[in-house]
């Protein structure tokens, strides 16, 4: 899951204070219903999605006749797939049309329109499914999923949502939501062309199981690495992922066994496959003083920009340049507090294992 938390997103404070809630029968789903740009899910525009957050709230509060509190929703997903912190956890939302309906069901927003962008990408479906597993196993949701239409007179979340919504919310790889306790992780993800996960085979998947091995993580194997990705893969890359500072250990959590691009490598210290980049050296911590020029700091750019943590920036858009800017070291503090590995230090200055990371 990409959570983004208020304070990284930005948020402005409660109005009123929020009403606490132990617990929800389920979630409801929503769309902003105005128009929303299709450029917003540009790959390169994850960027605008906090100052979108930031609008969204400020709607919200401005809204004399609801007289909202807060942004009324618990959680919003942009079309990238992170989960921005709404109201949160055990708070009551606003926006399901009523005290009853709002004290009944959670609410999660899609950054999807009634026009322009009206269609939801994989990722925001992705997303979408993080957001509900995660009001279900730290806000105590139950089980139903529906749209905001269904007990209240409304469009949203639209029809392409709500098809979505009704046809068992699962992911793009069609796993429905975990209850966010318990289970294997049995599903596949293709990482530079080579598949890892449960079923996968192939000489990659042997190497991973000896770099485990080899990094003490191999107690769940009986007999030893293989070809074919097995249970005791995933538990043993769990291990791995734990032991890296990330959460999770259900389904589609972030440690629930299956590989990403930033655990793989750390694994690897590389990504094998067809596409394998070589990121350049890293140049050094002198390449990187607020106010001075260096060729790295173009480089840096251009992976902050390629992986969406480009947010801070001076004019219409956050543009590569030479030169290591007080809006340069924001964008690497977001990308390092957002790295469970880097988090504990998100000074915004690159270090060997932010660069590698950023441009992997």
């Amino acid at each position: 899951m990409k959570l983004v938390t208020r304070s990284q997103w930005g948020a402005r404070p409660p109005r009123y204070s929020l009403v606490s809630i132990a617990s929800t029968k389920g979630v409801k789903i929503h769309y902003e219903g105005a128009y929303v740009a299709k450029s917003l899910a540009d790959p390169g525009a994850h960027g605008s999605c906090a100052d979108h957050m930031r609008d969204i709230q400020a709607s919200h509060l401005a809204n004399v006749k609801e007289d909202y509190s807060d942004i009324a929703y618990n959680a919003v997903v942009c079309p990238h797939g992170y989960v921005f912190e709404g109201r949160g956890l055990h708070r009551k939302t606003g926006a399901n049309g009523n005290q009853e309906l709002n004290a009944k069901d959670y609410a999660v927003c899609a950054m999807l329109g009634s026009s322009g962008l009206v269609a939801p990408p994989d990722a925001m479906l992705d997303g979408i499914v993080d957001a509900i597993q995660w009001l279900r196993t730290g806000g105590s949701a139950g089980s139903e999923i529906l749209g905001h239409r269904d007990g209240y007179a409304t469009a949203c979340p639209g029809d392409a949502l709500y098809k979505w919504v009704h046809a068992g919310a699962r992911r793009p790889d069609g796993t429905p939501p975990q209850n966010g306790t318990g289970g294997i992780a049995r599903y596949q993800v293709t990482i530079n062309g080579l598949k890892y996960g449960h079923g996968a085979t192939g000489s990659h998947v042997t190497a991973v199981g000896n770099a485990l091995v080899k990094r003490g993580f191999g107690k769940h194997y009986s007999v030893g690495p293989g070809p074919e990705w097995t249970d005791s893969d995933t538990e043993n890359f769990s291990d791995f992922q734990l032991s890296l500072g990330y959460k999770g250990t259900a389904p589609h959590q972030d440690a629930d066994g299956v590989p990403g691009e930033v655990s793989l490598h750390q694994l690897l210290g590389k990504l094998p496959g067809k596409t394998t980049s070589t990121v350049p050296p890293f140049p050094g911590r002198s390449a990187f003083a607020v106010g001075k020029s260096n060729p790295a700091v173009v480089t840096l750019d251009g992976g902050l920009i390629r992986k969406g943590w480009a947010r801070h920036h001076a004019g219409a858009k956050y543009v590569p340049g030479p030169l290591f800017s007080e809006n340069t070291r924001l964008n690497v503090r977001d990308f390092q507090r957002a790295t469970p590995s880097l988090a504990g230090d998100a000074d915004g200055y690159p270090g060997p294992q932010t660069w590698n990371l950023l441009l992997s």
